[in-house]
């Protein structure tokens, strides 16, 4: 009998034991917030902002991230996804408000110092066409991809111009960027608590800074910077594009 007390009391210590090691984390605990806003404010279909002494629309934005990663205290990363798209414009949304896009990842609790973004597709995953992923997978979409240019369109901004200067946008803009000599990556500093049970951050896409070049607005009356080629030799425009896109990001 007192051999099995003995036996009773080590198994019972085992298991106390074992519920005082740290266990790993399971649940989502971290969710990463997109959203998109033009000279600060929420971003608005058919809406018509100040461009200059002009006006302009932004009627369609979305885009694909590669490798968001969150940089521990000590230097290591968290890898949260290879590849995301982030669709602020979507077909079937109830209003013409752009939509916040949210993501939810595994995160182990602890103290991150910044973020990490590619913008667009990286070269390995660029490589591949939609029919080489699975459907549920971000890149399996036939209307992100141009065959004639083997890669994915990296991000998608359209909307109209008052090139006449009647107050009314009229002018097509079209930027779609594409190729890996467009894709591009940053890291935004800034504190990451995350707890066994929550974490987050928020990513904030403003259109007016992506056309704010070295402090100056595109000049969109030049039409070699309304509309970007369908040639896959002249990607000038999109490079601006892409090259700005850290410069109109802001992570809190």
């Amino acid at each position: 009998m007192k051999f099995l007390h003995l036996f009773l009391f080590g198994i019972s210590l085992a298991f106390f034991s074992s519920c005082d090691k740290d266990e790993p984390q399971t649940e989502k605990n971290f969710t990463l917030t997109f959203k998109a806003t033009y000279d600060g404010a929420a971003l608005e279909k058919y809406k018509n902002y100040p461009y200059g002494d002009r006006t302009v629309q932004m009627n369609k934005f979305n885009t694909f991230l590669s490798d968001l990663i969150l940089v521990k205290k000590d230097g290591g990363e968290q890898r949260l996804s290879d590849i995301e798209w982030v669709d602020f414009t979507p077909d079937l949304a109830t209003d013409n408000k752009a939509v916040e896009v949210k993501f939810q990842y595994t995160v182990p609790a602890g103290d991150y110092t910044a973020l990490k973004l590619g913008y667009g597709v990286r070269s390995d995953l660029n490589a591949k066409k939609p029919s080489d992923y699975a459907p549920t997978h971000p890149l399996y979409r036939e209307n992100e991809y141009w065959s004639g240019w083997q890669s994915y369109i990296f991000t998608k901004v359209q909307g109209l111009y008052d090139l006449d200067g009647a107050g009314d946008p009229e002018s097509t803009l079209t930027y779609h960027c594409g190729s890996d000599a467009v894709y591009r990556t940053a890291s935004f500093n800034t504190d990451v608590p995350v707890t066994g049970s929550n974490g987050a951050l928020t990513v904030e896409f403003d259109l007016k800074k992506l056309f704010t070049i070295n402090g100056v607005l595109l000049d969109l009356t030049d039409a070699n910077n309304r509309n970007t080629s369908h040639s896959a030799s002249n990607i000038t425009l999109g490079m601006k594009v892409m090259d700005n896109f850290a410069n109109a990001t802001s992570v809190k």
